[in-house]
């Protein structure tokens, strides 16, 4: 109820006509520097960013705040707070400056179709960029995009592809290499194989089943010793050469699995696996967005770059 009321005070003072839609929209540039404010949480800092004086921009959210006919800000000794208002066209802000860059990069450069050659972990590929991909095409049309599977390791510095994502501590020399997200490690199951034998108990099942195991990475044993799960010394093990098929032999039921979160998110989404643990463990390594300085200031590569780190959580 109190949130009713007050969509209903603010509806009223930003005096809506018959369809519901605001009269008179604020100018762009006060939204531009509301954006700054709100990135920021700090008056000093955003008119830094934009050339004003704190007071000057201090007005300059009165007036927004003003048109609105609520606040968007509290004012704290520590900075800004958003108000319920703040942040929710915090958000809207956010997707219209973004899609506003978007358009008009789209009309600035050459609609000519060019090339971006990403060399990309297969398990990353196949597990991750497969089903989100298809977004980043329709965004950008006129990039062709050129995905690597067999070359990951590629050397950016000789210009053997234009970016990488990669697998592993993100030390590498020929490039600078950005985390994409924090990646932690569990065990997982298929839905059939926990039916079948009644339980989520990792023991359990790796006392009745087999442990699918990715041969490079000692998967199971780092979760177990972290976990302070003590796995049976008799027990069956299968051994795979590619992450890829240790997950597919797990979701066809074969046994269980332990691995990277990234790599199980859409089949944990969509129910063709579903996690054992809650307790999950840092492998010390991850995937990493990497291209040198060069490449990083190329428009291609910029747009690929946000949009994983937009896109691919």
């Amino acid at each position: 109820m109190p949130c009713l009321c007050y969509r209903k005070r603010w509806a009223t003072d930003m005096s809506l006509d018959h369809t519901g839609e605001i009269k008179r929209l604020p100018s762009l540039r006060a939204l531009y520097i509301f954006e700054a404010a709100a990135r920021h949480l700090n008056l000093v800092r955003a008119a830094e960013e934009i050339g004003l004086t704190q007071g000057a921009l201090s007005r300059h959210i009165q007036t927004l705040e003003k048109h609105l006919g609520v606040p968007v800000f509290v004012r704290t000794s520590r900075g800004l707070k958003f108000t319920e208002a703040g942040d929710v066209l915090w958000n809207h802000c956010q997707r219209a400056f973004r899609e506003l860059r978007d358009g008009l990069g789209a009309i600035s450069v050459s609609r000519e179709p060019r090339t971006l050659h990403v060399a990309v972990a297969r398990s990353y590929g196949t597990r991750v960029l497969s089903h989100k991909i298809s977004n980043f095409l329709e965004r950008y049309p006129w990039i062709d995009l050129v995905l690597d599977g067999h070359r990951y390791l590629a050397e950016l510095d000789r210009g053997e592809a234009d970016l990488a994502i990669r697998v592993g501590d993100g030390k590498w020399s020929d490039a600078k290499s950005e985390k994409i997200e924090d990646d932690p490690i569990f065990p997982v199951a298929s839905p059939s194989l926990i039916a079948q034998f009644g339980t989520r108990d990792v023991r359990t099942l790796a006392e009745a089943t087999t442990l699918l195991h990715f041969s490079e990475r000692p998967y199971w044993e780092i979760w177990s010793r972290e976990a302070g799960v003590s796995l049976p010394n008799k027990r069956r093990n299968m051994i795979f050469s590619e992450t890829v098929m240790v997950l597919e032999a797990a979701e066809a039921g074969q046994g269980i699995a332990v691995s990277h979160r990234s790599l199980m998110r859409e089949a944990i989404q969509s129910g063709r696996l579903l996690s054992l643990s809650e307790t999950h463990v840092d492998s010390g390594i991850a995937y990493f967005f990497c291209a040198t300085s060069a490449a990083r200031r190329r428009d291609t590569v910029k747009r690929f770059r946000n949009w994983v780190f937009e896109s691919v959580h």
